[in-house]
């Protein structure tokens, strides 16, 4: 069995269900009045099959069969164009991708790495902050779309680490910063006092 959101639709609010005959079956040979109802709001809403009637019909076209089997090889050597670019300018972060969503990784320690979303909002690119950060786009962008956020998002790194941000030291690692923010976030709680017992059933991890 296999599920399909609202790409189906054009984006807009759907969701498909699919499998052999036996699998979708909604009731029991003994029991035929017994059905398994399936409730939505917008269940068969006409605007709605209509966006997926056309979404369907232009998936099968040759070009857009093409825009999918090209995708991988495409968006890979996007990414790792811009990841030399960010290689060799000296920026302290990568990307990874899947087709054209890109998920942002850090190769420095830092407990501002967060902040790069103000940067890129500052350059017209917006993050989706799941994980350590996501872009999310068409798949139809053209090279010269992407080379616009390439150059955007080099620019938006490199001004971030002309403030500062980026600042390292050797004791600066993910595990020290964890532990740093723990001791400040109990600092927090409880007034500056960070020998105070905390009320969990799980012991507390020493600071020291």
């Amino acid at each position: 069995m296999v599920t399909y959101g609202k790409t189906l639709g054009g984006g807009l609010p759907v969701g498909v269900l699919c499998g052999r005959a036996a699998l979708m079956k909604r009731f029991k040979e003994a029991q035929p009045a017994n059905i398994s109802f399936a409730r939505g709001t917008f269940n068969s809403h006409p605007h709605v099959m209509a966006c997926m009637s056309v979404f369907l019909q232009r998936i099968r076209q040759p070009e857009y069969q093409a825009v999918y089997a090209q995708a991988d090889t495409l968006w890979n050597a996007r990414v790792a164009s811009l990841n030399q670019a960010l290689n060799a300018a000296g920026l302290p972060v990568r990307l990874a991708n899947m087709h054209s969503i890109i998920t942002i990784l850090y190769s420095v320690p830092s407990r501002y790495n967060w902040m790069l979303q103000f940067y890129l909002r500052a350059e017209g690119l917006e993050l989706s902050w799941i994980g350590s950060g996501r872009m999310i786009m068409s798949l139809n962008y053209s090279d010269a779309d992407f080379a616009e956020v390439a150059s955007r998002f080099q620019r938006a790194a490199q001004q971030m680490q002309n403030d500062g941000w980026w600042w390292t030291a050797p004791h600066l690692t993910n595990k020290w910063i964890k532990r740093q923010m723990l001791k400040d976030m109990l600092a927090t709680r409880f007034g500056g006092r960070t020998n105070r017992p905390v009320p969990s059933a799980q012991p507390v991890p020493s600071l020291r």
